[in-house]
């Protein structure tokens, strides 16, 4: 989690002054009550709010690098790199993938949705899966270098915004300065995924 938390604060830190305000503004529409930190039930109310249901309650504590019960402004600049980034967790044990994992190359190169696989559940068979070639991450972009202009996409390595959860109740402003985030991520198209 800790190389989580570095990355997103290099994107951030190298983030147009725009795109910063707009974390901000995420930020303090995510903390409902305005005491400055975003609580376990802030955290849970934006997961099921922005159809993010998939992603564990338990995953607070993964965030929570000082161990104090709240999520601060840079713990919750690393949710929003995880969601964005990594909505991979891996297809035997559930977990996170973190650091190095293993992708399904046929799964990856069909441009459909991935199957990805933790180190110890490839390393012990623990999977079922119709296709057998596989490679880590890095292995797998280094094998990708060099393919024509316009091969590469993106949005395989992003993970797909859910559509929003209808049914429970929206906090307006925290959807719209998330949908703002989002957008200015994107470079001002609300439906194109880049990384801040």
């Amino acid at each position: 989690m800790e190389e989580f938390h570095e990355v997103a604060i290099a994107y951030y830190n190298n983030a147009p002054r725009n795109l910063q305000r707009l974390a901000w503004s995420f930020f303090l529409a995510l903390d409902s009550d305005g005491d400055g930190q975003i609580s376990y039930t802030e955290y849970i109310n934006f997961l099921r709010q922005c159809g993010y249901g998939w992603i564990s309650s338990n995953f607070f504590k993964d965030l929570d690098r000082n161990r104090d019960g709240c999520l601060g402004f840079w713990e919750v600049l690393t949710l929003y790199y995880v969601i964005k980034t990594r909505g991979l967790w891996c297809q035997g044990c559930q977990t996170c993938l973190v650091g190095l994992y293993f992708t399904c190359v046929s799964c990856f190169d069909s441009g459909s949705r991935t199957y990805d696989l933790c180190s110890a559940c490839y390393k012990q068979k623990k999977f079922s899966h119709n296709h057998t070639n596989f490679m880590d991450n890095h292995l797998l972009l280094r094998s990708k270098r060099g393919l024509p202009a316009g091969t590469a996409n993106i949005n395989l390595a992003l993970a797909p915004r859910p559509a929003i959860n209808a049914a429970a109740a929206v906090d307006d402003d925290l959807m719209q300065s998330f949908q703002a985030l989002e957008t200015g991520v994107a470079g001002g198209k609300p439906n194109t995924c880049i990384v801040m």
